[in-house]
């Protein structure tokens, strides 16, 4: 299948994935290299805006057409721009290849020499915020001096206007954009760059990427809650559950609880850091003196008594009387 001219659309709104690929399949079937300088210098404007790095297999394209390719006027035009992806060895011998001497390079290349800095303008406003998705709309005249919009998104932000400016300039001189024979970019206009607040998006291609991941993330959930499970332990819990519901309730009174002593179980569960302490139960007013007609010092003094006594007797292995 024959691989159709690109335009004004693929070079700037296509994805850079893709836009490679169609770029590398033109040449494959035209093998028309000044066509894919002209491609590779609009998408070096495009790549400059959006801060954006050429990819290595462009880089591999770039050198093989220059250390290959037959000499024309279009390598010779634009060859500045394509020297920082040539090692230095290589560009001596495209130099050589392209120009008779220094003076036919300068006079060449004059055009480019003046453009080139601006490809590599970093950008100095720090105005970029997060959530902001910007563009750059700009105008040019054709040939019949009627107006054509270019939109390139994604740009970056802190790119100052005469950068920006320059940038576009650069599609003044190239020749591949036209409509019915008629060249699209022959006079920059001017440019405005805007930026839009992204609230909500959504994106199809992405469905099947987060469905497998959730299904290889509950399926290892599973396996790690099957491995947990031991069917010995839940019969042991059932086993103990059912015990305690046959179990009578007693009532202990609080002499009683003096004189429990703990059972292992007890202990251990007293010994766990980690175990919740009951919420505190109210404690009900002390009414004893109402029924014996003593007073309340009377009758802690009286407790105080019996307690001591207990303990004495105990120490001294007495049985009560």
């Amino acid at each position: 299948m024959d691989v159709a001219k690109l335009g004004q659309r693929q070079l700037f709104l296509m994805k850079w994935e893709n836009l490679e690929g169609r770029i590398l399949k033109r040449f494959e079937q035209s093998q028309n290299v000044s066509e894919v300088i002209e491609y590779l210098v609009a998408v070096f404007v495009r790549s400059a805006l959006c801060s954006r790095v050429i990819s290595e297999t462009l880089q591999a394209l770039i050198r093989e057409l220059f250390l290959t390719s037959e000499p024309n006027d279009t390598l010779r035009r634009y060859a500045p721009y394509f020297e920082k992806y040539c090692e230095k060895s290589e560009w001596k011998t495209i130099i050589k290849r392209l120009f008779r001497n220094e003076a036919d390079y300068l006079a060449c290349t004059k055009e480019a020499r003046g453009y080139k800095e601006y490809l590599v303008k970093e950008g100095t406003l720090d105005i970029r915020q997060e959530n902001h998705a910007y563009i750059v709309e700009s105008f040019f005249e054709d040939m019949n001096g009627k107006r054509h919009k270019l939109t390139i998104r994604e740009v970056d932000p802190n790119k100052a206007a005469s950068v920006v400016t320059k940038l576009l300039q650069i599609l003044t001189t190239l020749t591949i954009f036209e409509t019915n024979g008629v060249r699209k970019f022959v006079k920059f206009i001017n440019y405005e760059g805007s930026g839009k607040i992204i609230t909500t998006a959504y994106d199809t291609r992405l469905e099947e990427v987060e469905e497998s991941a959730q299904e290889s993330s509950d399926k290892k959930a599973s396996n790690v809650t099957n491995a947990k499970k031991s069917p010995k332990k839940s019969e042991n819990a059932n086993q103990f559950a059912n015990e305690t519901e046959l179990l009578p309730k007693q009532t202990v009174t609080p002499q009683d609880k003096t004189n429990v002593t703990p059972t292992p179980a007890t202990a251990a569960s007293k010994q766990k850091p980690n175990a919740k302490k009951p919420s505190a139960i109210p404690k009900k007013p002390d009414t004893a003196y109402l029924r014996y007609g003593k007073t309340t010092e009377r009758i802690e003094k009286e407790r105080e008594d019996r307690r001591l006594e207990r303990k004495k007797n105990k120490l001294l292995k007495k049985k009560k009387k």
